[in-house]
């Protein structure tokens, strides 16, 4: 038999994959990221961009808990599709800030958009205070998850 919290997981899985597929679905403006051809984490690495600007491979590896070798092969596409822009580091010389370029400023646009689009036509009818005890939860699970912080790195 399974434990409560075994059951409410199962149930939120399920609950946040049918979320993450309906934005999808029904958001026609989502459906455009399709025009884009990016594979999967091509995708969640200008996600992770688009809210951390001046990022740097070494800080994307440690996210994505892949090596810094894997990192620069995506960003390298990336960089050759105009996606991104690699900025030398003033005080590591070594050491690249990754930041949009063009393309991936056109997909931050289209993502925002996207987004403003779904809230307003799906969230408006939601309680605010129902939203906040969401975000909390989320915060929470995510903190929950993620691997811990390195103090001094």
């Amino acid at each position: 038999m399974l434990s409560d919290h075994q059951k409410m997981y199962k149930e939120l899985t399920v609950v946040l994959s049918e979320y993450y597929l309906n934005y999808l679905l029904y958001n026609k403006n989502a459906q455009r990221f399709n025009d884009y051809h990016l594979t999967t984490q091509q995708d969640a690495f200008l996600f992770f961009m688009k809210d951390n600007p001046r990022i740097t491979a070494n800080e994307i590896a440690k996210k994505f808990a892949i090596s810094k070798s894997a990192v620069s092969q995506v960003l390298s596409k990336l960089e050759a599709q105009n996606f991104i822009k690699r900025e030398a580091n003033p005080n590591k010389h070594r050491e690249f800030f990754i930041r949009l370029a063009e393309k991936g400023l056109d997909y931050q646009a289209l993502s925002e958009e996207a987004d403003k689009e779904f809230m307003e036509k799906h969230f408006a009818d939601i309680d605010l205070e129902q939203l906040e005890n969401v975000l909390r939860t989320m915060k929470k699970v995510n903190v929950s998850i993620s691997p811990p912080q390195h103090i001094g790195r």
